[in-house]
């Protein structure tokens, strides 16, 4: 599922919000933007640091699409 999702981001350039587990055991919530895939790296702009960011897919613990809060 996860790959499913990403792969779809890199293709139709939809964002989606990934759970990302980072080296030293944070867990993180992030919206980003695939830009390519290659093995195990996601090369990706995120929008929570505003940069294209390199994350590890093995860190990757979950991914869904992107879905726009509505106002109250």
């Amino acid at each position: 599922m996860i790959d499913t999702v990403l792969r779809t981001s890199l293709e139709e350039k939809r964002i989606v919000t990934i759970m990302y587990e980072d080296d030293k055991g944070n867990i993180t919530k992030r919206n980003i933007k695939v830009i390519s895939i290659d093995g195990n790296r996601v090369k990706a702009y995120c929008y929570l640091r505003r940069k294209i960011r390199i994350f590890n897919r093995n860190h990757i613990l979950a991914a869904d699409f992107y879905r726009e809060k509505k106002p109250a």
